[in-house]
């Protein structure tokens, strides 16, 4: 029996052509291209005898219009991952999400960055990786909405027991509001189950590649009725993660890791005594757990409410960088100690680098289906807060190069031999929000959808970030010096200004935000075949940064001061789409994304005075036109074909000043064009299938723009430039085989490449770095594989990531070839990764 459309408006007769009658000529061709192709099962045909290994691929449904729909339905770009996608491709979180999904991307710099990085999708994104001092979190609003279910959440956590995740691509400013400029991202949790107990446990042990030590995890699932009205969900996973980088010129530094003053080699000469350097072996380890429980009332068949608590904490210490460029010999600050040579999975760092981050995430999801629509609310408080230790020391002394004389300032003069220049970050954000929907039960004869909604968002988050010259004070003091250093000047005039814990300089900043917005999309079904969707949301948004920094040196103390904004904007959305064939749609899209504007509390006199103009930055606002062909046959064949253009106005660019202040500020337009292509189908030789995707964003200013920000320098944009964050070019290739072995005995073999060309980290050179030109990372390609075996309640199976154990470039040195070579830190990949898994289900 043929399969009838899952269209909400599929109660019409089909006739036996397969296509309608060509009143459209986009519409005509496609139908032509895709019947003139001998496919191994058209929409027409009757179903052959299936094999008896392998199954058929199944349709996708997803909710990213707020209710159910299959994948080829939803008249935008959308990739749906199934759970076992993600276990077969080893993707346990949204870093690792983005080697398997064209077009989405983000700077993959370790997990103690997560809180300086957002998701990028089509190249909406001008912000560079978080260099130097911009570690410690993100200024600007993300421009990718990230959610729990319905609850919007930030901060780190693995995707565990999860039913699948949609990538919502392009402007999503109707019903995800603010921050989905370039799209959404939504990680959809298994709930609780009435009526059936059942649950899983898994546990694996594996071997990382130029690594010491073992990789290990443990999961576990329960799924718990309670009652006929109650069921409880509960699931866990440790994952450890063993170092692979080798640490070496470490100082002894006992007590605080800001302020512990390095060990004297010999105590008699506090002024000439080396320091006492030791090393680690698998330094970067990283463990992670991630757990969450959820409680489901059902009373009746039309509500349900269901609460949730989502915990993660992850640590660790030392990032995934390495130096292979260091010649080795005589150690630059202090000739008398001499290093090893670099290599590929070696580091040179003067301290300790530990790390930490917990996310919280509650949430409270009512529902009621009142016959004519489903009224439904969604409650949550997430709150994440992190720290991390990094080094600042050899990029410090590199300065001197461009900047002579500023590096004595911390070191002293002549410079310390012990000198170290610890950094610490510490941030927080704590964020409540309320939505509440009305969504129409779509019906077969309804001539109308809708879907109304209110939502408010209450924000609070903060950073600071001190630095500290341990020790250097001290040894000015036993030097003799008697005044402070100023450019030039020599001794006594050689005194180390710190303040308590000889920390020299201390920043603070603190943002306050809400959003109050309304939004709704209206559906008109003008007939049986074709839709079209108006759609528009209105935000009223109120925003303060409030900064306080102390630079002792200069004796500079800019006390607390805020700057306020409020903002309050329109966004649309038009959408007509037409099923031409069964199953196979064609759309046409209009869509807006918008970001806050917002606030710089920067200083306006003294030393490191700013431009009065970066003081506020506006909204940003991205128009979308995409046309696209979305179509699914009944032997599995899957298919979406889009092409987008993305016209962006007053492009948001976080960073660092050229003094060293942080900032947001506007540049004039910048646009992303491109297309996007997803495939999924079974193959002619039983048991095989294949799933294919890509992408290709050309994400550029179109205007440039300038600012005379200070002393140190300007900020820049140049038309032409590609924007930072996400490569031109993105493919995955996913070729999957399944067949019984023996009688309850089932293999699956799933064999995964991926490819990224190059990508910029940023569009302008930090001046006071002395770069020339911004930072470039090459392109990759990686492959992964699976093997797993499944009997009755158990399974087993081999997975392996980075078959070749390729060593990627993610980021290169900032400061290349300075103090002597010890400067020349690269962010790698992670290396392969084979492991071992066994898993039982109940």
């Amino acid at each position: 029996m043929k399969k009838k459309s899952l269209s909400p408006r599929s109660d019409h007769t089909r006739t036996s052509t397969p296509c309608v009658p060509a009143k459209a000529s986009i519409g005509a061709a496609v139908c032509f291209a895709l019947y003139s192709i001998p496919h191994p099962l058209s929409a027409q045909q009757p179903p052959a005898e299936q094999p008896s290994e392998g199954p058929t691929l199944q349709e996708v449904i997803v909710t990213a219009t707020r209710r159910q729909q299959t994948l080829e339905e939803v008249p935008y770009s959308v990739t749906a991952v199934s759970a076992d996608q993600l276990a077969n491709t080893g993707v346990t979180d949204i870093a690792s999400l983005t080697n398997q999904v064209p077009g989405l991307s983000l700077y993959n710099l370790g997990a103690r960055e997560t809180s300086a990085i957002n998701p990028i999708i089509r190249g909406i994104n001008v912000t560079a990786a978080p260099y130097s001092y911009l570690n410690f979190r993100t200024l600007e609003q993300s421009p990718v909405g990230v959610y729990i279910g319905n609850s919007p959440i930030d901060g780190y956590f693995q995707l565990e027991d999860v039913q699948r995740v949609e990538v919502l691509r392009g402007p999503q400013g109707t019903l995800y509001g603010a921050g989905a400029l370039g799209g959404a991202l939504r990680i959809i949790p298994n709930s609780p189950v009435l009526d059936k107990f059942s649950g899983g446990v898994e546990a694996g042990i594996g071997a990382v590649a130029h690594s010491g030590q073992p990789s290990y995890d443990a999961a576990g699932v329960i799924n718990i009725p309670l009652g006929e009205t109650f069921a409880f969900r509960a699931s866990g996973k440790y994952d450890y993660l063993p170092g692979f980088i080798d640490a070496y010129g470490i100082l002894e530094r006992p007590g605080s890791g800001i302020s512990g003053i390095p060990t004297l080699a010999n105590p008699a000469d506090p002024v000439n005594s080396p320091g006492i350097f030791t090393g680690k072996n698998d330094w970067n380890y990283q463990g992670t757990f991630t757990g969450r429980t959820s409680l489901l009332w059902k009373p009746l068949e039309r509500f349900s409410a269901e609460l949730a608590y989502t915990y993660s904490h992850v640590d660790g210490d030392g990032g995934p960088v390495a130096n292979s460029e260091f010649p080795g010999g005589p150690y630059p600050l202090d000739p008398r100690i001499t290093f090893p040579h670099g290599g590929d999975y070696e580091a040179f760092v003067p301290i300790d680098q530990p790390w930490v981050r917990r996310t919280d995430l509650t949430s409270l999801d009512l529902s009621y289906d009142a016959g004519f629509a489903t009224l439904s609310a969604t409650s949550s408080y997430v709150t994440t807060s992190g720290s991390t230790m990094l080094d600042q020391t050899y990029g410090l002394v590199g300065v001197n190069v461009s900047v002579p004389g500023l590096v004595q300032y911390y070191a002293g003069t002549p410079i310390n031999p012990r000198y170290v220049n610890p950094s610490f970050f510490q941030d927080s954000a704590h964020t409540f929000t309320q939505e509440i929907r009305l969504v129409s039960n779509t019906a077969p004869g309804n001539p109308f959808d809708y879907v109304l909604g209110v939502f408010y968002e209450h924000q609070d988050t903060d950073g600071s970030w001190a630095f500290s010259n341990p020790g250097s004070p001290e040894r000015s003091v036993a030097q003799g010096c008697t005044s402070p250093y100023l450019f030039g000047t020599t001794f006594p005039d050689c005194l180390v200004v710190a303040g308590p814990g000889d920390v020299h300089f201390f920043q603070s900043d603190e943002q306050q935000f809400k959003d109050k917005s309304v939004f709704g999309e209206f559906t008109w079904h003008f007939l049986p075949h074709a839709q079209i969707t108006l759609g528009g949301r209105h935000f009223q948004e109120d925003f303060t940064d409030t900064q306080a920094y102390l630079l002792y040196y200069a004796f500079l103390l800019l006390p607390a001061h805020s700057q306020s904004t409020s903002t309050s904007k329109n966004t649309g959305k038009i959408d007509l789409s037409y099923e031409y064939a069964t199953n196979q749609h064609v759309y046409a899209l209009w869509s807006q994304g918008f970001r806050r504007g917002s606030a710089n509390a920067l200083p306006l006199q003294g030393l490191y005075a700013e431009n009065p103009i970066l003081l506020t930055y506006k909204p940003d606002t991205a128009n979308n036109y995409e046309v696209g062909l979305k179509g699914r046959f009944d032997n599995g064949l899957a298919y979406a074909f889009d092409v987008f253009d993305i016209e962006w106005d007053n492009p948001q660019v976080a960073g660092t000043l050229p003094t060293g202040n942080l900032a947001v500020w506007n540049g004039n337009k910048a646009r992303s064009r491109g297309f996007e292509l997803d495939f999924s189908s079974p193959l002619f030789v039983p048991g095989w299938s294949i799933i294919l995707g890509g992408s290709y964003a050309q994400a550029k200013f179109t205007e440039n723009y300038f600012y005379a920000a200070d002393a140190f320098g300007n900020v820049v944009g140049t038309a032409g430039q590609q924007l930072p964050g996400s490569p031109k070019i993105s493919a995955v290739a996913t070729l999957n085989y399944d067949r019984t072995l023996l009688p309850g005995y089932d293999l699956r073999l799933s064999l995964n490449d991926t490819y990224r060309s190059d990508m910029w980290l940023g569009t302008y050179p930090a001046a006071i770095l002395g770069q020339t030109a911004p930072l470039h990372a090459p392109g990759m390609n990686l492959g992964n594989l699976s093997a797993t075996v499944t009997h009755a309640a158990w399974r087993a199976g081999v997975y392996v990531t980075n078959i070749t154990d390729r060593r990627v470039i993610q980021a290169p040195p900032e400061e290349p070839n300075r103090v002597g070579g010890l400067t020349n830190l690269a962010t790698i990949n992670e290396p392969r990764t084979i492991q071992l898994r066994l898993g039982y289900s109940f």
